[in-house]
């Protein structure tokens, strides 16, 4: 209900002055805490084992999933890298040399090599590739578990499992042999000290190739003689590295938040919501001439002041009601008025004008486009090709295609990343060595080859498909 002013009590103000938007600051929420370490006693290891923080909170990765998800443009762009990273799925492909001397790409089928097919089926490794592929977009990090057979002599990579980026901490790395030597799994790392971690042998993060061969007796390890280890379960760190970064990769479009882009996008929306929502409750002006009143009070037998101050409270609360609420849509107001012979002119006891506000939900139109793009800049995505409309310039069918072209070949890093837990099956089980694995990717094509896309294997020209 209005408020009556003192002074200006033929007037209804709206109570209240709250303010609609409260910007928040997100700059520090990537920012690491590597000197407070988490000292934790895991349930499956006898030993106290000191792990690396992600952020104050211990719980970066899941506010940054949470910023995610709360704002369309970074949304938005992740999905779509992800997207490009997992391409069209992977393919198994043999090379060999034909008689001229060049060297051929040919893709293998399931009954050439029917392990490598009933290891991938077995392991449902297009679900892994997605888990890998999301994280890597996130924070350039992946962890993957490998489970060997307990076969003594030569023991098999059997199972691989991706564990989330969110879950996992790594170990302090160790004096005597300069590597974090644990990988920590957990979903409570935000308690403080999580009772329910599970610790696993973490391989070497600068070379965990060799690192496994050395510990599962494919090749020498530093005495050089090659045994197999009594560990069977390794965890293995897949990454986008960034310089400077010891223990935990830093993305470079994290710069969205420690620059404030990130909090201006998210308050747009905000601010608008909020704008539309309390400018639009007001939608009329009501006038009352002065005379009005005092014909009202003499009706209601209003002498009083008090009582007076309650009749026109009670007016404007009844005028309120039937302005607002839909079921008074298309009612009609009756009021009276008068004309006055000498000034020519009537004199109306109430006038009710509908206001009209043109800029209503169009504020902020072109910063919204401004830091659209800036962010999908920190993404490197251009905004066209995800269905964005660049400030000021659109592009056409052929620089659409091109774009996305180079953003295929932009993201190979991370679709190879995705690959590498395949070339470690490889090298434990003793695949054919001149098996390899790729990426299957959509190749947009011009109308006049009759087609909108083909798949590009990597096996022949990009303008044929096999």
């Amino acid at each position: 209900m209005a408020n009556m002013m003192a002074g200006y009590e033929t007037y209804g103000v709206t109570e209240g002055g709250d303010a609609l938007v409260t910007f928040s600051d997100n700059a520090d929420i990537v920012e690491d805490k590597e000197e407070d370490n988490v000292d934790i006693k895991p349930v499956n290891v006898g030993k106290d084992i000191s792990f690396v923080r992600r952020g104050t909170s211990n719980d970066m990765i899941q506010q940054v999933l949470n910023k995610i998800a709360g704002n369309v443009t970074v949304g938005a762009n992740i999905e779509f890298k992800n997207k490009v990273i997992i391409g069209d799925g992977i393919i198994v492909y043999r090379k060999y040399r034909d008689q001229s001397g060049k060297i051929v790409k040919e893709e293998v089928l399931p009954s050439e090599q029917p392990e490598i097919f009933d290891f991938l089926e077995n392991n449902d490794y297009e679900d892994i590739r997605h888990a890998i592929a999301a994280d890597l977009c996130i924070g350039y990090d992946a962890y993957v578990e490998y489970i060997f057979s307990r076969d003594k002599e030569k023991p098999k990579l059997v199972k691989i499992n991706a564990l989330e980026l969110s879950c996992s901490r790594i170990s302090v790395i160790d004096e005597k042999s300069k590597k974090s030597e644990w990988h920590g799994y957990s979903a409570n790392w935000d308690e403080g000290s999580p009772d329910d971690v599970v610790a696993t042998p973490l391989l070497n993060r600068r070379g965990a190739m060799m690192d496994l061969k050395q510990r599962m007796g494919v090749a020498p390890g530093k005495d050089g003689v090659a045994k197999v280890g009594k560990q069977k379960v390794f965890v293995h760190n897949l990454s986008i590295h960034t310089p400077g970064r010891f223990y935990y990769n830093r993305p470079y479009w994290w710069s969205v938040f420690a620059s404030g882009w990130y909090d201006f996008s998210s308050a747009i929306p905000v601010y608008k919501k909020a704008l539309i929502k309390n400018q639009m409750t007001l939608k009329y002006m009501v006038y009352i001439r002065d005379g009005f009143w005092k014909k009202l009070f003499a009706a209601k037998g209003a002498t009083s002041s008090d009582k007076q101050k309650e009749v026109k409270t009670e007016f404007l609360k009844h005028m309120n009601d039937f302005l607002s609420g839909e079921e008074n849509a298309g009612k009609g107001f009756v009021a009276d008025f008068s004309y006055d012979k000498l000034k020519g002119f009537e004199e109306k006891d109430i006038i009710i004008e509908p206001l009209k506000n043109d800029n209503i939900g169009g504020e902020y139109i072109e910063d919204s486009e401004e830091v659209s793009n800036v962010m999908s800049y920190a993404h490197g995505v251009h905004p066209s090709i995800i269905g964005a409309s660049p400030k000021s310039k659109s592009i056409n069918g052929t620089e659409a295609r091109e774009l996305f072209i180079i953003e295929q070949a932009l993201m190979k890093a991370f679709q190879d990343a995705t690959l590498k837990p395949l070339y470690m099956a490889k090298a434990m089980n003793g695949w054919d060595k001149d098996t390899y694995f790729g990426v299957i990717n959509c190749q947009l094509t011009t109308l006049d080859q009759g087609t909108g896309a083909i798949k590009n294997t990597g096996l022949t020209p990009e303008t044929e498909e096999k």
